[in-house]
């Protein structure tokens, strides 16, 4: 898939699921990994349960790079850092945090009759 085309379905994906021809990123952060389902369970457990979630296969390391570089050029909260990649981080995603309830901490608040499992995977 070329880099274009992956820019284009993030972007309405972000307009889809902030009702916005003109959404801000501000609030989404971009990234690549190697592995989806764990890099979405390391953010998950670091920041809390992930509202909105998309990863696309760029096909190469160099474009999901171009991709998640055009993002943080737009105002996501992810830092261009090649370096932390491997040539296997060919997936690029996109996500938004759900707020945190106030006065809570650790996974968004407490957990009622969900596995830990079930709230990080979402399965």
């Amino acid at each position: 898939m070329e880099t274009r085309a992956i820019k284009s379905e993030l972007t309405k994906f972000v307009k889809n699921t902030m009702g916005s021809k003109n959404p801000r990123f501000n609030g989404w952060y971009a990234g690549i990994t190697n592995n989806e389902k764990r890099r979405k369970a390391e953010h998950s457990v670091r920041n809390g349960k992930i509202l909105h979630w998309k990863c696309i296969n760029a096909g190469t390391m160099m474009k999901a790079n171009e991709v998640e570089a055009f993002f943080s050029d737009k105002g996501t909260l992810n830092m261009k850092q090649p370096q932390g990649a491997n040539i296997a981080s060919k997936w690029v995603y996109i996500f938004k945090l759900a707020p945190k309830p106030r006065g809570m901490n650790g996974l968004a608040g407490p957990l009622d009759s969900k596995s830990v499992y079930d709230y990080i995977f979402g399965e």
